[in-house]
């Protein structure tokens, strides 16, 4: 039994079918393949050399208002206000 040639539609309107998609596939297994056209896609950039973790902290309604006017004057996000506050604590 055959197995049907499928033809998929990208967003660029290229058409492509399993046949290029095995093309591909094979290029990319037996020859160097040059990364370098391809790009990171958008997203948030990374802080230093690693992933950010996420790290969930209850503070209070009061803290938190003024962190967020010190963020709305110095120009910058709730998030960098509290990295730089916490970091400034490690340094000490």
């Amino acid at each position: 039994m055959r197995k049907k040639n499928r033809v998929y539609h990208m967003i660029d309107g290229e058409i492509l079918t399993d046949a290029d998609f095995e093309r591909m596939a094979d290029d990319v297994a037996t020859r160097d393949f040059d990364l370098s056209k391809f790009t990171r896609l958008p997203g948030r950039p990374l802080m230093g050399k690693a992933v950010a973790e996420v790290v969930p902290v209850r503070i209070e309604p009061a803290i938190v208002k003024s962190i967020d006017r010190r963020a709305r004057k110095e120009g910058t996000t709730r998030s960098d206000i509290i990295r730089q506050a916490i970091k400034s604590y490690l340094a000490s």
